[in-house]
């Protein structure tokens, strides 16, 4: 796909003007609404709830422009959706935020243009909500990610200090398979608070390149690994080593205030690891097997550099000058991208290169490619920067190979593109559903699972509004008069107590209830419109019924037409009333029959005469072969003396011959 096409159709395409209403955001979070996979560009519009498509493929073979389409789920997220990420396969797109994940099944891909539907402005996809209730009340979605070695399954990081895997390929709905404890877990709001503070809660987790672990980071800097293994149904089994040692080693443990960390590398090489910290510097690390352990299997983090990122911001962020969030995303095998409040960065680690190098290299010059490794340095290159709410980064995706594209959203819906260089909530509930009534049938069971798992909306209004401070009863003494400091601290705090319990609340209540009814408007006029198009389709059916109502009635007609007159037949048969001329024909016709039957009496005879000389004349051939003439030996002694006779006189006559050729001269 040439890469010329993103700059000019799809930077000015249609779909951008469309959503760039529904892309200003109040809070300062990084997001990713965007999601490229399969020539089909995925964003996220957060006012009507759904999905907006376009099909690049189709895009470049066309001159005119390309309407997008809208992908409405089947049960919109009731959340505030931050991350947009496709399966491997691109079958699935996983939406999430950091109060609930949904996952939505794309519908097939037919027609000449491969879009949705064949083509339809608007699809319904079938979704699904993932632990709705326990993601939405209980904790905060730090990560989500694929199973690296299953199409069915995610990963889910939550606050509380644990990794939940689902499986979203069940019949019956996801389920929650199993939950994977990474240090203390908090109790309550306050315990997490205290938990990240200290920086003991893991906050982001990547695969390795080669799909055999998980790396789990924590705020502190330290690095957690865990297999990732399907097949080990006992969550006792799962061992989280770490945190991995660090070499060499720092008083400040390479950075206390980590935010991400991503995965480089191949099968074929070491893998490089790239830990993010809120000061916005990068440590590039290498993952080798620890040597100093006598476990095979532990392994080691081998820091080879650090980058510190140049984020320039405007001046009504200069107290956030060293404290931003990170966040990374791998672009090629050696190079990555980082997202922050200030732009887009990418780096390139030439460490890489030299890494497979010195794998595919012989005995005789690893030192000297050992020793070139880390001459060169990585390059960061500042590709994007931005200042203010209106140009905040709110989507980043990368073209696939060979020239590597990043496509960058911003919330004032501009499309830049910059070329690259080379708890186990349901086991609990099905218990208390056998305890009550044992004689549930299995599919009963899930359907009531099914729904005790849906978060009713007025919940979600009951947890928005819920104060988390008590407000005390005011008691003052009449007698005296309270001083004006007195009262102006008062008024103060009750209004800050105001703003900050009711107010902001209040306003939450109001997005919530907008997103809310926004989301239920598109689905109403969805199928306000799918209702007209099935009212359509009833008509044509009441015609066509119409239409075969009178062929019917035509048929029946004939039918009984032909019944009358095969009756009249019928009868006419039955009482023998027949004319002369009928007799003679009848006659005619018995005559004819009985010729037929002696003339094919006499076939039949000549057929039978005709075989039998055809065996006789067979057998007479095969006798005559058999005969053979043999002479007696009177017979033979007679002819052999008259031969004997012949030949003397032969001898004789040719004597005479050449004795009168002598005489004569003869030659």
């Amino acid at each position: 796909m040439d890469c010329r096409l993103y700059e000019t159709k799809l930077a000015r395409h249609k779909i951008f003007k469309d959503i760039k209403e529904s892309l200003h955001v109040s809070d300062a979070k990084l997001r990713n609404l965007f999601e490229f996979k399969d020539d089909v560009l995925y964003v996220w519009n957060s006012d009507e709830n759904c999905l907006y498509s376009v099909n690049l493929k189709r895009l470049e073979e066309q001159d005119t422009e390309t309407p997008y389409q809208k992908l409405h789920l089947l049960t919109p997220p009731a959340f505030s959706v931050e991350h947009v990420i496709s399966s491997e396969c691109g079958s699935r797109l996983c939406i999430w935020g950091s109060r609930g994940v949904t996952v939505a099944v794309l519908p097939t891909r037919w027609g000449r243009g491969g879009l949705f539907d064949s083509g339809s402005q608007t699809v319904l996809c079938k979704s699904f909500s993932l632990d709705e209730k326990f993601l939405y009340l209980q904790g905060e979605i730090h990560r989500v990610h694929w199973h690296p070695k299953s199409l069915s399954h995610v990963l889910v990081l939550v606050s509380d200090n644990t990794m939940r895997l689902y499986n979203i390929g069940l019949k019956s709905g996801p389920k929650l398979v199993k939950v994977f404890s990474m240090g203390p877990k908090p109790a309550g709001a306050l315990g997490r608070t205290v938990l990240e503070s200290f920086g003991d809660a893991a906050v982001d987790f990547t695969p390795t390149p080669d799909s055999e672990h998980l790396l789990i980071l924590s705020g502190n800097g330290d690095v957690y690994m865990m297999p990732c293994d399907l097949d080990n149904k006992s969550p006792l089994k799962t061992k989280l080593k770490g945190p991995l040692a660090m070499y060499p080693p720092a008083d400040d443990n390479y950075g206390s205030e980590s935010c991400a960390i991503t995965a480089l590398g191949g099968v074929d090489i070491p893998t490089l690891v790239v830990i993010a910290s809120a000061s916005a510097v990068l440590y590039h690390c290498l993952l080798l097997p620890n040597a100093t352990e006598v476990d095979d299997d532990s392994h080691a983090l081998y820091v080879v550099e650090s980058v510190e990122l140049n984020i320039t911001m405007g001046d009504e962020q200069t107290a956030l000058q060293y404290v931003c969030s990170v966040h990374l995303y791998p672009v090629g095998r050696n190079t990555y991208a980082c997202a922050h409040s200030g732009g887009v960065h990418t780096v390139t680690l030439p460490v890489l290169e030299r890494l497979a190098d010195y794998v595919a290299a012989d005995e005789g010059d690893t030192e000297s490619i050992l020793q070139a490794i880390c001459t060169k340095p990585s390059s960061a290159r500042y590709l994007l920067r931005t200042s203010g709410e209106s140009s905040r980064v709110v989507g980043l995706a990368v073209t696939p190979a060979p020239l590597r594209t990043l496509l960058i959203l911003l919330s004032s819906g501009d499309l830049i593109t910059r070329t690259l260089e080379p708890c186990n909530l349901e086991d609990q509930l099905y218990k208390e559903l056998q305890l009550k009534n044992p004689t549930l049938e299995q599919d009963d069971i899930n359907a009531i699972l099914k729904e005790k798992q849906k978060l009713p909306f007025i919940s979600m209004i009951k947890e928005v509004l819920e104060r988390q401070a008590s407000q005390p009863i005011l008691k003052l003494d009449k007698k005296e008069e309270p001083s004006p400091k007195e009262c102006l601290e008062l008024l103060t705090q009750a209004t800050v107590k105001l703003r900050n319990e009711y107010i902001l609340r209040q306003q939450r209540a109001l997005e919530v209830t907008t997103r809310k009814i926004a989301a239920l408007s598109a689905l109403g006029a969805q199928h306000r419109d799918w209702l007209a198009d099935l009212k359509k389709e009833i008509e044509n059916v009441h015609h066509q019924s119409t239409v075969l109502k009178q062929k019917r009635a035509l048929v029946e007609k004939r039918q009984e037409d032909m019944k009358y007159r095969c009756s009249a037949v019928v009868r006419n048969l039955r009482a023998g009333g027949s004319t002369g001329e009928e007799r003679r024909l009848l006659a005619e016709l018995l005559q004819h029959q009985r010729r037929a039957v002696a003339l094919g009496d006499q076939i039949r005879l000549l057929k039978e005469l005709k075989e039998q000389q055809q065996d006789e004349l067979r057998r007479w051939r095969e006798e005559y072969k058999k005969k053979q003439t043999v002479l007696g030996k009177s017979h033979s002694d007679t002819i052999w003396s008259i031969l004997q006779q012949q030949t003397s006189q032969i001898s004789s006559l040719i004597e005479e011959t050449k004795l009168l050729k002598d005489q004569l001269g003869v030659v």
